[in-house]
């Protein structure tokens, strides 16, 4: 029993869904204010990319809430946007940034989250929207799992894919006015598509995956929508949590060298991670973030942070995390 205890001490719960102070725990315990971090390079797990010069992390307010990091694989270009997070495992939707505007698409990485190892992959995504001719996901925007599999949304369609095989089950196309940017799912279980839009307020549009799955619909219309919910501009990735007052939405607001935690209304605005996009809470106080920040395509460009793709907060102590010193 010694043995064990001290081996997820080690390594954090299995499921991700243990605190965020177990590494610190297994370090000789959190500094007086309960923080994490930050995290240090050496400390990240998996196989960092060979394309990073830098042996650093890049620092951002609030990454004292910073638990763990795992570098994706991503020599080749990859750029997360989604994550889901379930035992001992992520999955990251993205797309390849290697490729050309127009062809860059759809890519599934599943990894463990104690090694940063591929468990998975798929590079894409494709299938059909009933009896229509085949077509290939873009972007990759959003990512949740729920009782019927992984729903992977981009701007013109949403997918619904087996997270064991990774292999597609079922595609709707997307009516104007709605775009699957990114995704979150709310507390009733709902599926939320987000809309981006870099300088009008945004929306989440929310559907019942049950009627989705038992229904014969082939396209998503704004008049099947359960109802909607204003997200800030330029929302990246939402997450539904309950971090000051009642549960609700909260979204992630970036670009590569900033990133702002906006709650409900837009009136709470919390420093986050640069380049964030998808958000995954797993129990009540951890939040995985995936980040673009450190990417080839963005790093190549240079001046960027270099962020881990794949960073896990503890939100146990978000009553003090500091405002934002940076813009979006």
């Amino acid at each position: 029993m010694l043995v064990a205890t001290l081996a997820a001490a080690l390594l954090g719960c299995e499921d991700g869904s243990g605190s965020g102070r177990d590494r610190e725990r297994a370090r000789g315990g959190a500094g007086a204010d309960g923080a994490c971090g930050p995290l240090r390079y050496a400390e990240v797990r998996g196989r960092a990319p060979r394309y990073l010069d830098e042996r650093a992390l890049g620092r951002f307010r609030n990454d004292r809430a910073v638990c763990a990091g795992v570098w994706l694989p991503a020599d080749h270009g990859f750029v997360p946007q989604g994550v889901v997070v379930h035992g001992g495992s992520a999955w990251v939707s993205g797309f390849d940034g290697s490729g050309r505007p127009g062809d860059r698409y759809c890519m599934v990485e599943r990894v463990d989250l104690r090694t940063g190892k591929r468990l998975g992959s798929v590079e894409g995504v494709a299938g059909r929207v009933g009896p229509r001719d085949p077509v290939k996901c873009r972007h990759g925007g959003g990512l949740v799992r729920d009782e019927h599999g992984l729903w992977l949304v981009e701007t013109r369609r949403v997918w619904l894919i087996d997270p064991a095989t990774l292999e597609v089950e079922r595609a709707w196309a997307l009516v104007e006015p709605l775009r699957g940017s990114f995704a979150l799912l709310d507390g009733e279980g709902r599926l939320g598509l987000g809309r981006w839009h870099p300088r009008r307020a945004a929306q989440v549009d929310w559907f019942d995956t049950d009627d989705l799955v038992s229904s014969s619909a082939l396209d998503l219309t704004i008049e099947m929508a359960e109802g909607a919910t204003p997200a800030p501009r330029r929302s990246q990735g939402g997450v539904w949590a309950r971090l000051e007052g009642g549960p609700a939405a909260w979204f992630a607001q970036s670009v590569t060298r900033c990133g702002v935690l906006v709650g409900p209304e837009g009136t709470r605005r919390r420093a986050f991670v640069p380049g964030a996009e998808g958000m995954d809470l797993v129990g009540e106080d951890t939040l995985w973030v995936v980040s673009e920040s450190g990417t080839r395509p963005y790093q190549e460009l240079g001046g960027r942070p270099v962020v881990p793709m794949l960073v896990r907060l503890d939100l146990s102590d978000f009553s003090s995390w500091r405002r934002p010193d940076c813009g979006v």
